[in-house]
């Protein structure tokens, strides 16, 4: 009797500890293991509470919700429709998704997948005690709700009869899951209970994006490229506007950092087809040694085309005139938020005049050859605003660097640009063995040919750019504010009011950077983004 005691003892212990030994295991699985396949996205934070509350109370938040960036975009299409459809969950959920609702639902450890843009259907998964979300105000409408159960667990649906919306939460082995997708939720409840079927953590896309990368940061976004593409609602809505320079990727992954000066972002992009790697990125590491400290601007790239840089050096430095204008100087209305509004380049443009015709066309054909005979390593733009003598009106200051495999000919670059540059006295051209710079003010010809001596020696990559903002923003809310139409009316002007006031909701940050590096089948960029001190 006692030999069976003690057997029955021994079988009792070992499944005790084999069942702490899966509890143990079970947490610490990585999160993306409980989401079945499928998603377009998948988003994680490593402390989505936290993050959160710093949200809550920055003055970032507090200065955008004032704004006339936030007027604007609450008036957009985009919004309008997010509106409705937060609307639809409200109805659907039996409480609206406010900032009470997402508080409740935000524990530590935290991931969304979306599985659908245009009909918004995803899945929340995070970690919370059940006795935590026991007081939360979604826990407390589950009555209202139909039970159901996937792999043994308890999960709760309802459905709006009018918008077909669904919503759906468990709270289980201390998870929390929120779905407008029934089927995923219950997936999930699969995973978590130890069923064996396909999750994110297989999908190649997920996998290789994951291995490639470091570290998760505190937030972490990886992106299934091909899928996302072929979403209409991407292509429309996504502020890039540059689908099609995307389809050359199938994969993305993004992980963000933060300390008390920087936060720091590095993203993996995978290509579809391998390009062969003919770019010297050492190149790009000599231009930007020239790039003043004090410049507002530059960017520099590998291997440019001669077109390119003879398009840059006409229309920045030598022949610079005016582009196609936009006639809106006002931020999109909800009906037309996918009309054309403006960039940055509308910033040189002369909106009351029309556009002038090229009196040198044919002088710039001894430059274009000139180009076309070197052949050009790297390229480098550099751009300045200052506030002009009178004190009223604020210019900018440009200039191009080239860096050719050999010595530029002075006489012949002299011949080249005598015909184009003999009546503009502002405009000075220098060059100094391999390097050509052209620059509107003999001042930043001078301080760029000097940089080399004043500037430590960077690592190569086959772009890298730099914008000081909190140098820039004062002069540029001043200059857009004669740009702009001085007319009053109800929406805010384009650039001295929308964009504007997204500056100064940004006025902590003093410069963003990023660098490129490509190895002909992957691109990763690292961006900084810095605070002032």
């Amino acid at each position: 009797m006692r030999r069976v005691a003690f057997i029955v003892a021994t079988i009792a212990v070992a499944g005790a500890l084999a069942w702490m030994f899966a509890q143990a295991v079970s947490t610490t699985r990585p999160l993306a293991a409980l989401f079945p396949s499928g998603p377009l996205l998948y988003l994680e934070a490593k402390d989505f509470q936290s993050l959160l509350k710093d949200w809550n109370s920055s003055q970032e938040k507090k200065l955008w919700l004032a704004g006339d960036n936030y007027q604007v975009f609450s008036r957009s299409n985009l919004f309008l429709k997010l509106q409705n459809a937060q609307n639809e969950f409200a109805a659907a959920a039996g409480l609206p998704p406010n900032m009470a609702l997402l508080d409740g639902a935000a524990g530590t450890e935290s991931a969304l997948a979306m599985y659908d843009i245009g009909e918004l259907q995803f899945l929340y998964i995070t970690r919370m005690p059940q006795a935590k979300f026991a007081e939360s105000a979604l826990w407390k409408v589950r009555g209202s709700y139909q039970p159901r159960k996937s792999a043994g667990l308890d999960y709760y649906v309802r459905v709006d009869r009018a918008s077909k919306r669904v919503a759906a939460f468990a709270s289980a082995r201390d998870y929390l899951l929120l779905a407008t997708r029934e089927d995923a939720l219950a997936g999930a409840l699969s995973l978590l209970s130890g069923q064996t079927t396909p999750n994110v953590t297989q999908e190649p896309w997920f996998s290789k994006s994951v291995q490639a990368a470091k570290q998760p940061g505190e937030l972490r976004l990886v992106m299934n490229m091909e899928r996302l593409l072929q979403s209409p609602y991407m292509r429309s809505y996504w502020i890039q506007r540059n689908a099609s320079e995307l389809k050359q990727y199938t994969a993305a992954i993004s992980d963000a950092r933060r300390n008390s000066s920087e936060l720091d972002e590095s993203r993996i992009l995978f290509r579809t087809n391998e390009e062969p790697v003919a770019w010297n990125e050492a190149a790009v590491a000599q231009l930007v040694r020239l790039a003043p400290a004090n410049a507002g601007l530059f960017r520099a790239w590998a291997s440019p085309t001669s077109a390119q840089a003879f398009d840059l050096l006409r229309r920045k430095i030598l022949e610079p005139q005016t582009e196609t204008a936009t006639n809106d100087k006002h931020a999109p209305e909800a009906g037309s938020i996918d009309a054309t509004v403006g960039s940055e380049s509308d910033l040189e443009i002369r909106i009351n005049e029309p556009p002038l015709e090229s009196s040198a066309e044919e002088s710039l054909d001894g430059l274009r050859r000139l180009l076309d005979a070197a052949k050009l390593e790297a390229a480098m733009q550099i751009e300045s605003s200052r506030v002009l003598p009178d004190g009223s009106f604020v210019g900018i200051d440009s200039a191009i660097v080239l860096l050719a495999a050999s010595d530029w000919n002075s006489a012949a670059v002299k011949t080249a640009t005598a015909s184009v540059t003999g009546g503009l006295a502002a405009i000075d051209i220098a060059v100094s063995g391999r390097t050509l710079v052209a620059a509107t003010r003999p001042e930043l010809a001078q301080s760029i040919l000097r940089g080399a001596a004043n500037q430590q020696a960077s690592q190569g990559a086959r772009y890298v750019a730099r914008f000081r903002h909190s140098a820039e923003l004062p002069n540029f809310i001043r200059m857009t504010r004669l740009i702009d139409n001085p007319l009053k009316t109800d929406a805010p002007s384009f650039f001295s009011g929308n964009i504007a006031s997204l500056g100064r909701a940004l006025g902590r940050l003093d410069s963003a950077s990023i660098t490129v590096h490509d190895t002909g089948a992957i691109v990763s960029q690292d961006l900084v983004y810095r605070w002032k001190q």
